[in-house]
């Protein structure tokens, strides 16, 4: 089998991206998919040869025996490329019949997003990943060239996961069974409904991964299991986020939650370097009525910039949140202090009124005490309101 050479393609600076992709991507005459590559600006050249027989191996690996037999018998399957935006992209003129699949055997970078109607995904990957690439391909380069071909199109999936890292550990006798398939959407004849759920979230599987989590949403947690269940879905917390799973997964814990679990959230938020993806994780997180869920929330307050998003979820949360930001009212940094009355405003309750009458009789800042006295003025007239 001959090895296929990587084609440079001429694209209009003009041109938007994403149309020129789908050109290639949608071609009723020679259908592809579409790696958007982040990361490599300036380390194209090195990275084309490479990333080329990457996408060749992943389609190789990710279609079963019969489909190889027959694809092995085509003509295409060549790779065009071009760079945009500090972007590579690259075409596969292959359709691989298991979108999923073949993105999961991509055994570089980071996964970050896949557009499956348009067959798109986009990976970043850093200079020492490329490298790590490169050494992989030394070692193997007597290997056959993987060049393979299918006509086939898959429109199943709708999102997906990051690549995958190591399974969280389930702390049961239950384990999962690597050669079993998680993207089954119902406990299989001998297994357990929680040990179906927990097996397919703590898999690669994002619609199976869906289903877990709303199945259990419709469960009564029982003092037999809410421990394993709330530690699996802390465990897995990092691979929702990173497989866009995170909405149906925190679903799943604002049921089966305890406190120990919900600390996942501190690490996840500290590890996390985008305020992008802070924001969508803050935004979810109400979801879970909990004082610790709150005390976390306080937590991000001091983070410029989760500071507006954190204080909106804590007037989400509403009363349940009044002690952790209470504590506040005590904080060394006088921003903290009028942080704290601007949310109590929105969610305090009498016993907000004591602590800030307390507060302002030793408050040496006077825009600080100012801001204490109309809290609690605010909160008294709410409070009276209420009463009548």
């Amino acid at each position: 089998m001959q090895s296929t050479t990587a084609t440079p393609a001429t694209v209009s600076s003009e041109t938007d991206l994403l149309s020129e992709i789908r050109k290639r991507t949608l071609d009723t005459e020679q259908p592809g998919v579409a790696v958007i590559v982040r990361g490599i600006n300036g380390m194209e050249a090195a990275a084309v040869p490479l990333l080329q027989k990457n996408l060749q191996s992943a389609f190789l690996n990710s279609t079963d025996q019969n489909d190889q037999a027959t694809s092995v018998q085509t003509e295409n399957g060549k790779v065009e490329y071009f760079s945009r935006d500090q972007q590579l992209v690259l075409v596969l003129r292959q359709v691989p019949k298991d979108l999923f699949a073949f993105a999961q055997k991509l055994n570089c970078g980071k996964m970050k997003e896949i557009d499956v109607q348009n067959r798109i995904i986009t990976i970043e990957i850093k200079p020492e990943e490329l490298n790590a690439l490169a050494l992989q391909e030394n070692s193997n380069s007597l290997q056959p060239d993987p060049s393979v071909k299918v006509s086939a199109n898959s429109n199943s999936l709708k999102s997906m996961s990051s690549s995958p890292g190591p399974e969280p550990e389930m702390k049961s006798e239950n384990t999962a069974d690597p050669n079993r398939n998680d993207r089954d959407l119902k406990p299989r004849p001998d297994e357990d409904t929680i040990d179906w759920a927990l097996r397919v979230i703590s898999g690669t599987s994002s619609f199976a991964h869906d289903t877990a989590c709303k199945k259990l949403v419709t469960m009564k947690p029982d003092t037999e299991n809410l421990a394993r269940v709330s530690t699996v879905l802390a465990e897995t917390l990092p691979q929702a986020k990173e497989g866009f799973r995170m909405k149906e997964h925190i679903n799943a814990m604002s049921i089966w939650y305890t406190d120990e679990a919900t600390l996942a959230f501190a690490a996840l938020l500290e590890q996390e370097n985008s305020a992008l993806v802070r924001e969508d994780i803050i935004q979810l997180m109400p979801t879970i009525h909990s004082v610790t869920m709150a005390e976390i929330l306080v937590g991000r307050l001091s983070n410029r910039a989760d500071m507006k998003d954190a204080r909106t979820a804590l007037k989400i949360m509403g009363s349940i949140a009044e002690k952790p930001v209470l504590r506040l009212l005590d904080d060394p940094d006088s921003s903290m202090r009028i942080e704290a009355c601007n949310i109590l405003q929105a969610i305090g309750t009498r016993e907000s009124i004591d602590a800030l009458k307390k507060r302002a009789e030793v408050e040496e800042s006077s825009v600080v005490k100012q801001q204490l006295m109309e809290t609690q003025a605010e909160i008294e007239k709410k409070t009276s309101a209420a009463d009548n």
